[in-house]
């Protein structure tokens, strides 16, 4: 997954670090959403003066932003425990509660560990970065299939078969005689084809194209039904780090 793909976490992975978070963001009334984009922006904008600093602020590091970046687990834990800092934050200035000061200064002292982390094990970066594809646009074609609804996703691929970060998950209702129909928009430039994604349930979804199927055609379930192919990943891992002013390779 990219750094612009979205946010590093999402509510569920807030509760693996503090368990009563939920109910102190309904409490307070404070969007935990709102507080996760925010935390994202604020961390980017730190990425990206790390990597202006080690590019001797280039102009192509200008240009490219942070688009490049891959969310490493030392940056997805970093975003998390800025993410509870800026929660935090946000309730003890708000209410101006003692209660929730000493939650405040233990998520900024992880913040800045975490950011220290991993600033010292490096910022990865993809050398062909993937951007995560939009929900795939399902529709149906005649077939001999019985009405079923299924949960899709899809990625989009490179020439050398790497993927990116697959869709959000989307349903489709197929009616009695007709087959799912799988089209995808807004192909970023280094795409070549994608990989489709299907199931019966949401948790169950299976790789159904053998080979990517090229950029600006559509895919169709056969009359078979679903293949048993791998389930969906996780999108791109680093290519090289960014560390201490130098460039290391995977590996």
């Amino acid at each position: 997954m990219l750094l612009t793909d979205g946010s590093p976490n999402n509510t569920e992975d807030l509760r693996a670090y503090e368990s009563a978070i939920l109910g102190l963001a309904n409490l307070e009334s404070i969007d935990l959403g709102v507080k996760l984009d925010l935390a994202t922006e604020e961390i980017t904008e730190d990425v990206l003066d790390f990597l202006l600093d080690h590019a001797g602020r280039s102009d192509r590091r200008r240009t490219i932003g942070v688009s490049d970046v891959v969310i490493t687990r030392q940056l997805k834990r970093w975003h998390a425990v800025h993410t509870l800092e800026v929660v935090y934050r946000d309730a003890f200035n708000n209410q101006l509660n003692d209660r929730y000061q000493p939650k405040f200064m233990e998520y900024r002292q992880l913040a800045r560990n975490a950011r220290e982390h991993t600033f010292h094990f490096g910022v990865g970066l993809a050398l062909i970065p993937i951007p995560r594809a939009q929900t795939p646009v399902l529709s149906a074609v005649a077939g001999l299939i019985p009405e079923t609804t299924y949960y899709a996703r899809a990625a989009w691929v490179v020439v050398s078969g790497r993927e990116g970060e697959p869709s959000d998950m989307t349903a489709y209702g197929a009616p009695a005689g007709a087959l799912p129909v799988v089209q995808m928009v807004n192909p970023p430039a280094v795409a070549t084809g994608f990989n489709v994604y299907l199931g019966l349930t949401p948790d169950a979804l299976a790789l159904q194209n053998p080979t990517p199927v090229p950029v600006g055609q559509s895919f169709t379930l056969q009359d078979t039904g679903l293949a048993a192919g791998a389930a969906p990943g996780d999108g791109q891992s680093a290519d090289v780090y960014i560390s201490g002013g130098w460039m290391l390779r995977r590996g």
